[in-house]
């Protein structure tokens, strides 16, 4: 279940469409949660799924997104980062099992107190989404053709 639901959150974060909303539709525990995690966000932007709501904001010049559920408790959150802030291990060990992939996007997600790294690579055939744990572990978490 936890694997369904964290796929469906960097599904929605990585380019996946999800039904836009207004904050008129964002539940008062959500709001309250997020205004007192994040007082010094500003260009705060909602989006209200079934599962979740997603606050995408900037706080300190840096684009973040925090994902809430319905009792307005914390999921996670995650922002772009470079593929030169991963473990170095795991930037070795895609480059040589990737190279022929193009970069297209990183993702730093922490998620119940657990921080992974996303990256998305592309090449004329398929795509990809890696998974990378802060030991520089990398499996893939999704591809497709």
């Amino acid at each position: 279940m936890k694997k369904i639901f964290l796929t469906t959150l960097i599904a929605a974060m990585i380019g996946s469409q999800v039904f836009a909303s207004d904050v008129s539709k964002v539940s008062y525990r959500v709001l309250t949660a997020f205004q007192v995690q994040f007082t010094d966000a500003t260009d705060v932007n909602w989006t209200v799924t079934e599962d979740y709501s997603k606050a995408k904001f900037t706080i300190e010049g840096e684009q973040v997104e925090a994902f809430f559920n319905a009792s307005g408790d914390m999921i996670g959150t995650s922002r772009k980062t470079d593929l030169k802030r991963l473990p170095l291990n795991a930037i070795q060990k895609i480059r040589k099992s990737y190279g022929k992939y193009k970069v297209t996007e990183t993702i730093e997600f922490e998620f119940n107190g657990e921080r992974k790294y996303f990256v998305s690579l592309e090449n004329d055939a398929d795509r990809k989404i890696l998974e990378v744990s802060l030991y520089g572990n990398v499996t893939i978490f999704e591809k497709s053709k």
